[in-house]
């Protein structure tokens, strides 16, 4: 959807270590300055100069994407016995949850001040091709180096509730060239492997001795030219990991998870990832192109930002042995991470 430039409105909200700029188009995260040891800030997620772009986004830089993450195979899914169809938006299948969904829609903000903003949005009942008549909340704020996202939402009838933030991260800066000599840490020892279209048939396999093992820190560029099959079909990572029990807390708070899931290092700056999600979602921007020109006129190319998107597994929803994002009717969701920065 397209809006008139007078519509879109940007709060600013810091603390001493971290300043994030956000608008009310899609909750969108603009900008993420974050003070390096020196004291100097560097903004570390890439994104584009005019807001305008936001409004196609292929890549969904910043996106805040609800109700659904991720890919769902044929576009459809069953739920109570009836059979839902999606829009089929990548290839056959739904990625992100269509071609309108609500990181492309204008919020209403609900609140506002230095520390932190919210957003709310309402949606009837088979928008975007899903049960329900939905109401969204989306919460940023900041506490000294933490950057925190909640999600919720409630139905009127059962349906699909899996969010996540697109952002793509360069701790050296997002106009500072590719990200393969970041350090990664993934708390996962197992990942569910997808076919040549990203779909997951619900098997999860062990990265032991594999290029997917990230359980100790690894350059992301050591291995993410390997000639193993899963890096091949995504042209490198394009993966969800099942984050260990230690690291996830489906649909609940994440004060008392000590473990992060992710811890993403570069020179003098780690960025630590608290989630309630049961997965993470690693994609080292193999499909950025020249053509992205991002803020201050960067060309963003390939592998110039790393997402860690907290989320249930993809295509989850089809399949048996994986944790399903279903928001049981008139109940309240609650999703929830924190982006840590050291």
């Amino acid at each position: 959807m397209r809006y008139s430039i007078d519509k879109i409105k940007y709060y600013t909200i810091k603390s001493k270590k971290i300043k994030a700029r956000i608008s009310n188009y899609g909750c969108t995260l603009l900008n993420l300055w974050v003070r390096d040891s020196n004291g100097d800030e560097r903004d570390v997620v890439l994104g584009y100069e005019r807001m305008e772009d936001y409004f196609d986004n292929p890549p969904c830089f910043g996106s805040c994407v609800l109700p659904n993450a991720n890919r769902i195979e044929g576009a459809m899914f069953s739920l109570n016995g009836v059979e839902y169809k999606l829009d089929k938006n990548d290839g056959e299948n739904n990625l992100h949850s269509g071609f309108e969904p609500l990181h492309k829609r204008l919020w209403e903000v609900t609140e506002a001040d230095d520390t932190s903003v919210s957003f709310h949005i309402e949606c009837d009942d088979m928008d975007m091709g899903m049960p329900g008549k939905r109401s969204f909340d989306v919460k940023y704020s900041v506490e000294d180096n933490r950057l925190r996202i909640d999600y919720y939402c409630t139905s009127d009838k059962d349906t699909l509730f899996n969010p996540t933030n697109h952002s793509y991260f360069n701790l050296a800066g997002h106009d500072e060239g590719n990200i393969l000599s970041h350090e990664l840490i993934i708390n996962a020892d197992t990942y569910t492997p997808c076919d040549e279209h990203a779909i997951c048939d619900g098997t999860i396999s062990n990265v032991a001795s594999t290029p997917m093992d990230f359980r100790t820190a690894k350059k992301i560029g050591a291995q993410i030219n390997d000639e193993f099959e899963q890096l091949i079909f995504g042209n490198g990572y394009d993966h969800n990991y099942v984050l260990n029990d230690n690291c996830s807390n489906p649909l609940n708070e994440t004060e008392e998870l000590s473990v992060p899931a992710a811890t993403l290092s570069y020179k003098d700056m780690s960025l630590n990832i608290y989630t309630s999600a049961p997965c993470i979602q690693l994609y080292t921007g193999n499909y950025l192109s020249n053509d992205d020109i991002g803020k201050g006129g960067c060309h963003y190319a390939p592998r110039s930002g790393v997402a860690l998107e907290t989320q249930f597994s993809p295509n989850s929803i089809n399949t048996t042995s994986l944790i399903k994002p279903i928001l049981n009717k008139n109940t309240r969701a609650h999703s929830s991470s924190i982006y840590e920065f050291c």
